[in-house]
This record gives C-alpha cells, structure tokens and sequence, in this order.
C-alpha cells in the first residue's frame, strides 16, 4: 500500500466590511453575536471534505473575529448614546481583519495540484458558514466584502454575501412583524446542515438545497425586481409546488409547515398574492422598468415603486428564512407533500 500524501496550505481571509448592516435593537442583538462568535471559534472552525480520493480538512481561526467582534461592540455602546469615549473609534471599527485558514489535501486526484483546488473548498465553506451563521443568529456573519488569497494564485477570490435580509428579519420580528425571524441554538442549525450534508455540492438537488442556495443568490444581490423571482423559487421548491399550481396549494403548504392558524394563512394569502403580481408584471411586461442610475432625488417618481418592492422582497425573503427555520426547529432534512382523496360511495 502506498503511503499518503499531505499537503498543506495557508490561506489569507481578508474580511474589509462585516459589521452590521443596522444599529436597532442592539442591546439584544449585539450580545447574541458575540455568543454566537465565542461557540463558532470553537465548534464551527473545522471541516472535512472528500472529493476524487482526496480528503480536504479545514480549520479556520474564528477566534480572531470573535474577539474582534467584541471590541468593535464596546467601542460602539457609547457611541450609540452619544458618549464616545474613543475619538479613532470609526478607523478601528472600519479596519479590515485578516484571519488565517489551514488547508490539508490527503492524497492526489487529477485537480488536486491546480492553484485553485484548496481555495475551492475555502469558498464553499465559507459560503456554508454564512448560511449556519445568519439561520442561528441572523445578521451574525455580513460578508459584503471579502477576499480569499492562497499566496500561490495570481489574484484573489471575491466573496460578497451580505446578511442584510437576516438582520432586517430578525429586527423586524422583534418590532412585532412577521413572518418570524429569530435566533435559534447554533448547535442545532450545526446539526441539521450536517444531516443535509451539501458539502461541496454545486447543484442542488432537493427542494431544501434550491432554497438553500437562493438564499446565497439573494444574498450576492442588491433588492432588485429579479430578486422577487428568486424568492418565488425557493418557496415552491421548498414546498415541492408543481408547475401551474394555484398560489393557494403554496400557501397551504407553507401554512403546514409554519402551523398558521386560519387568519394567519388568510394574511399570508394576501402578502404572496401581492409578491406574485409584482412577479407576474415584471415577467410578462407591466413592470414600469426603472432607469439603471435610479435616482430617487431626480425623479421622485421612482419612491412608492422603491418602497414597494422593497417591504415585498424582505416580505418574501423573511417568509423564506422563517420556513427554513422552522423545518431546522422540527429537524426535518426531507419533506414531501401528498394528495388524498376521500369518497363516500352509494
């Protein structure tokens, strides 16, 4: 039997923006990213990946954010009431933080030479990571700007996934909106991604997985009428809607898994059935297609279509991560919807 072959490399993760996207409710969503932080440096920091008889472990050394975290918020309390006690309190905050990843590859396959091959399984971690971070604590992990450099590869990787539609959720949630957003124990959300296993997978195959990765797809995105079809196409894979079935069986579904009572899925009928016009006016033609400049201060024409689609696309994307929560809070990893017919005969 031959002997193994280990490889090893280091890799630069320069985050440049990652605080929060709000300041609402800090004196509860604060502490709980930074809770989230401390158990992440510890239990979300290390993975393992196999690929062509090649096994890729990783291990990332969150602490750095953790702590970075934390001292980013104790500068901001007294900002927040109007006492700064540190007059660089903005260039520390706004000071871009680099942490290092270890990468192994056991063994040879026929890319595991390739420049790209370590900085491949980084990314989907890092893009897994995201998805475990904002569903357990949501606006926990804002990466708008982040760049991946393995020292041996001519230029860096991009990564920009923003924890914008997370945050607002939860804030909303916490204002007495619905749907709900919340937090949930990372230890859960760690155990139910793990039972789904996506791994490195780059096409998804069930309806968990395609709303999975419309989340990554929103999240790469500004709020734009494109991103209303997105939405729609995590909700009816989530819940399996065929083809040419009516918004009703969708909110029916919908209403199972969330347990609605009836005036909640009256409420939510109303909502999907304002989010589907807007879908159907912009694939069939009536959507009044903004200029790309968007100026609101020149044409104020621009305003009530502005705040529309965006109290509809938080609407959706809410809808879509409070569904997704509550299938991790009843642990289911599959699900599928049958149809019966009861009859009475003579």
């Amino acid at each position: 039997m031959s002997a193994q072959s280990t490889s090893t490399y280091l890799i630069s993760l320069e985050f440049k923006n990652f605080s929060r996207d709000m300041e609402d409710h800090y004196k509860t969503i604060d502490p709980s990213i930074e809770a989230f932080w401390h158990k992440a440096s510890k239990i979300l920091r290390q993975c393992e990946y196999t690929h062509n008889d090649c096994t890729i472990t990783i291990d990332v050394g969150w602490q750095r954010m953790a702590n970075r975290i934390r001292r980013d918020n104790d500068l901001l309390r007294p900002v927040r009431i109007g006492t700064p006690l540190d007059k660089k309190w903005f260039s520390k905050v706004s000071r871009p933080l680099k942490i290092t990843a270890k990468v192994n590859t056991i063994n040879k396959n026929k890319y595991s030479d390739y420049k790209w091959y370590p900085s491949f399984f980084i990314e989907a971690f890092i893009h897994e990571f995201f998805l475990i971070a904002n569903l357990s604590t949501p606006g926990s992990a804002n990466f708008r700007s982040l760049f991946i450099n393995s020292g041996n590869e001519s230029r860096s990787t991009e990564v920009r996934l923003s924890s914008f539609c997370f945050e607002n959720g939860w804030v909303e949630s916490l204002d007495g909106g619905w749907p709900t957003v919340e937090a949930l124990p990372i230890e859960d959300v760690r155990e139910w991604f793990q039972a789904i296993s996506i791994g490195y997978k780059q096409r998804a195959s069930t309806g968990i997985e395609k709303a999975l990765y419309v989340l990554l797809h929103m999240a790469k995105d500004e709020t734009r009428i494109d991103s209303v079809i997105w939405i729609f196409n995590g909700l009816e894979a989530l819940v399996s809607t065929r083809v040419g079935e009516s918004v009703s069986g969708l909110v029916r579904r919908l209403g199972m898994i969330l347990d609605l009572d009836l005036p909640a899925q009256k409420k939510l009928n109303k909502e999907i059935r304002s989010l589907y016009d807007l879908r159907s006016s912009f694939v069939h033609g009536g959507y009044a297609v903004p200029h790309p400049i968007h100026s609101e201060v020149i044409d104020r024409a621009l305003d009530d279509d502005a705040t529309k689609l965006y109290q509809l696309h938080q609407f959706g994307a809410s809808l879509l991560i409070s569904t997704i929560q509550a299938l991790i809070k009843k642990k289911i990893i599959n699900l599928r919807f049958d149809e019966f017919m009861t009859v009475e005969k003579i």
